[in-house]
């Protein structure tokens, strides 16, 4: 038995569909299957019962379940100390798409900067879907994402800006265009094109929580990896997005395509913000962290 398996085990039993699973481990759904039949063969028992759309894990499945994740936490903080040696001599950041807030992290990196000039910083690009194995197994200290829920579970976490989603973009043709305001229960004849269910998981989740409890049920919803293709589909007719003030403003010049309306449901709760392990954090991190909370720029909130 390897890590691989208990991996592959945890993913399959949290996403309770071996199809999702490999989409979220990146192998193919057959390797995934075979793996996970080796895995109960070399256990002895039925770890999962297969379903027509699905899996579940059996009782025996349960109780193997709490000792994967135990097992790969341990793994992970042992991987985590051998990369420690000394005081840290860099700082690793990542962060995965920034959309309008690129300059929110220009500023902090030249704040910092100027704070520790001596200290070498290394920016990655990771997707979210990854970040939270990379900050466990201290492959990066800190990431700059968006989360969709506060306190974030499992990490510290300072809210950088509040980007919650007050509005939608629209085709201009579409009648609801003709309104100064918009409801979301009346947005279903359009395409909801969202954060990628796959790069951006959880983010997806808490959005299309956050649709139900205001009345719309996406029936047909699309990702999106950055903005030409969501532009393009919005001005054919055929889609729609959420948005705020500071994405709207993008769009100013485009009513004659793409227009933005402010909908009358509650806010949806969004922020960008700094992320990183609470398991023996890089002091690197704790002074960027002090940074962004001095630096007037941020409307610096902690976990």
């Amino acid at each position: 038995m390897e890590l691989r398996h208990l991996r592959y085990f945890v993913a399959v039993a949290e996403e309770g569909s071996f199809l999702r699973a490999a989409s979220r481990l990146r192998v193919a759904q057959p390797a995934l299957s075979k793996q996970m039949r080796d895995l109960e063969r070399e256990v002895g028992v039925n770890l999962f019962e297969r379903l027509p759309r699905g899996a579940r894990v059996t009782p025996a499945g349960e109780h193997f379940l709490r000792n994967a994740r135990n097992a790969l936490e341990s793994a992970a903080r042992a991987v985590a100390t051998a990369r420690r040696t000394g005081s840290a001599t860099e700082l690793k950041l990542a962060h995965s798409e920034l959309y309008v807030y690129t300059h929110v992290l220009v500023k902090l990196l030249a704040a910092f900067r100027q704070a520790s000039p001596e200290t070498p910083v290394r920016v990655a690009r990771v997707d979210d879907v990854d970040q939270h194995a990379a900050l466990r197994e201290q492959r990066i200290d800190v990431a700059a994402t968006f989360v969709g829920t506060w306190p974030v579970p499992g990490l510290e976490a300072l809210q950088l800006v509040d980007c919650a989603a007050t509005g939608v973009l629209l085709p201009a043709t579409h009648p609801l265009a003709a309104q100064p305001r918009v409801r979301l229960q009346d947005l279903s004849d359009l395409t909801w094109l969202h954060p990628s269910q796959h790069s951006r998981p959880e983010l997806y989740r808490v959005l299309r929580m956050a649709l139900e409890s205001r009345g719309l049920l996406a029936a047909r919803h699309r990702g999106r990896r950055g903005d030409i293709g969501a532009n393009v589909a919005i001005a054919a007719g055929d889609a729609w997005a959420l948005a705020n003030p500071a994405v709207a403003a993008l769009y100013a010049d485009m009513e004659g395509a793409i227009v933005h309306r402010p909908f009358v449901d509650a806010p949806i709760p969004l922020w960008f913000a700094l992320v990183w392990s609470n398991d023996s954090p890089s002091p690197l991190v704790q002074t960027l962290v002090e940074v962004a909370r001095r630096t007037g720029t941020f409307t610096a909130r902690a976990n």
